[in-house]
């Protein structure tokens, strides 16, 4: 019996296989972008520049560089914006739920910004944070938290755009 269900979940799988591929489905991996040295106009040393140098050099064919000068393309931070917005209150009239927002506006060009790789893009994400007067301190850990886990998701969704790239002409 065991075997069975073994060979009707390996049939299943394979006749999965060509609707899956046939809908534009691939698992996230290597990519090939239209250059190969990439300057980061942010601080290598910032949690943010230091995940998006690691995530680009280990899913693509690019190489972060340490100057304009060296590169082919630059990406060019033009706004990173976190704000904190007051969802509820409780009876007393103080908030008790807040919503995190992290605005990130980014653009790829070329170092002598004749060609746009990328145009201007602006990528937002927002979380929702419940807050207990009780529980203040544990608060801005959870806000760290979450303000990481948007910085996350906003760097693997500025892959996929520099992934799908202008080639100059």
């Amino acid at each position: 019996m065991r075997l069975s269900l073994t060979r009707r979940t390996l049939v299943a799988a394979l006749a999965a296989a060509p609707l899956l591929s046939a809908c534009g489905f691939r698992l996230r991996g290597h990519f090939q972008a239209p250059f190969d040295t990439l300057y980061l106009q942010l601080g290598e040393n910032t949690r943010l520049g230091g995940y998006l140098k690691r995530l680009i050099e280990a899913g693509s064919n690019v190489r972060c560089v340490a100057s304009a000068k060296e590169a082919e393309a630059v990406l060019e931070f033009l706004r990173i914006e976190r704000s904190r917005d007051i969802l509820s209150i409780n009876d007393a009239g103080r908030a008790r739920e807040y919503e995190l927002t992290l605005t990130i506006e980014f653009r790829v060009t070329a170092p002598d910004d004749r060609f746009e790789f990328v145009p201007a893009t602006t990528l937002v994400t927002s979380r929702d944070l419940t807050y207990s007067e009780s529980e203040f301190l544990s608060r801005e850990t959870e806000e760290e938290v979450l303000y990481r886990d948007m910085e996350n998701d906003l760097s693997a969704q500025l892959v996929r755009y520099l992934e799908a790239s202008r080639t100059p002409k």
